[in-house]
């Protein structure tokens, strides 16, 4: 890979790598090693690696495949693709959600010779808002459940109106599509599980991973058999890993941790934020994408109701509000007759109006 292709694959992992290392410039030499939390990058390598695996034996294929077949106008084959995502997505995180289904989604529409834009415009939103519901099913979710320490009970009632509100949403966006008659002539539908035996192996690990997510197992023991596990069966699973991911979430842990220690910028940081932790991640997530404004954020204030409601609407916005969002405007591009335009346009007054009702309506009814 040369290196204009990994910066443009890896560009937010680069632009962390380089503000970490230019804040050490203004660091004392310390154990910049300390600032990371292991737990945490133990957790997200367990589930993408596990993940990975599922995808490897046909899972979501096949899942992909079972979601259609009902499908006999184009409103029900929208929605079954939308909500598939919607739920999927708390359970494999947004980004696998998404890799998974965009597409699959638009080799769908060339067949059907329809536009793929509006329906994975808000496969796009409801891989966001639906991740946003779990613990596990955002990045940056994790890391805010995890430095937190608050319990599974208290995250989830900040979590689920903002879910609700978002299912009604995506259900009237979809009663907007016609109902056409389609008859989908299926090349896959012969797709089966490969290695069930293998499959099930995972499953096991998943749960394992989820246990460890809310500190029933020590992540230890958990990425130890992940790795004996998918060294055994299937080395190259680990090439599925979001390596990018794991170093963004490193070099901002270790920036974050220098910024802590330059007196004059902590307290500046600290009397912008007091009291306006909530708008700040919302409006900071749509200039660096939400995981890296979480991860920024939570180094200087515990106020994490705000800082989890700020960092999953303000995934909604702009293109590179969340970095799931750029896996659909990625994947569509590279398609043919890609509409670019139409794209953004549509992606923008969607994201729009939900951010704009979810913003307030959490302001309003949830902090």
């Amino acid at each position: 890979m040369s290196f204009k292709e990994l910066l443009k694959k890896e560009t937010v992992a680069i632009i962390s790598a380089t503000a970490a290392l230019i804040s050490c410039m203004f660091v004392p030499v310390t154990d910049y090693v300390k600032y990371i939390d292991a737990d945490l990058i133990g957790i997200l390598f367990c589930l993408m690696a596990v993940v990975g695996g599922l995808s490897e034996n046909n899972v979501f294929r096949k899942l992909s495949v079972s979601v259609i077949r009902t499908a006999k106008n184009t409103r029900l084959l929208a929605a079954s693709l939308v909500f598939t995502v919607f739920f999927i997505s708390m359970l494999i995180t947004n980004d696998v959600a998404l890799i998974a289904f965009v597409p699959f989604t638009v080799m769908l529409y060339e067949k059907i010779g329809r536009s793929p834009v509006y329906v994975i415009v808000l496969e796009t939103i409801a891989a966001n808002m639906g991740g946003a519901f779990t613990p596990f099913g955002n990045p940056q979710n994790l890391l805010l459940f995890s430095v937190s320490g608050m319990k599974a009970s208290e995250f989830f009632s900040i979590t689920l109106p903002i879910t609700v509100i978002s299912f009604a949403m995506l259900a009237v966006s979809v009663m907007l599509i016609g109902k056409e008659d389609i008859s989908i002539a299926q090349g896959d539908e012969n797709i089966t599980l490969q290695r069930p035996r293998y499959i099930a192996l995972y499953a096991i690990l998943f749960v394992l991973c989820i246990l460890s997510v809310f500190e029933v197992i020590n992540i230890i023991y958990v990425l130890a058999s992940v790795c004996v596990v998918v060294a055994i069966l299937q080395p190259s699973v680990f090439a599925k890993v979001d390596y990018g991911l794991l170093v963004t979430f490193s070099c901002f842990f270790i920036f974050v941790g220098n910024l802590k220690n330059i007196p004059e910028v902590s307290k500046f940081i600290i009397t912008v934020l007091n009291g306006h932790e909530y708008e700040c991640s919302l409006a900071l997530s749509q200039i660096i994408s939400n995981v890296p404004a979480a991860v920024m954020l939570s180094g200087f204030t515990d106020n994490y109701k705000a800082l989890i409601l700020g960092a999953d609407i303000g995934g909604l916005g702009t293109l590179i509000a969340s970095l799931a969002s750029l896996i659909t405007y990625k994947s569509y591009i590279n398609s043919e007759g890609a509409q670019t335009k139409k794209f953004l346009g549509v992606f923008t007054i969607m994201n729009v109006i939900f951010l704009a009702v979810l913003g307030i309506f959490a302001k309003l009814f949830i902090l």
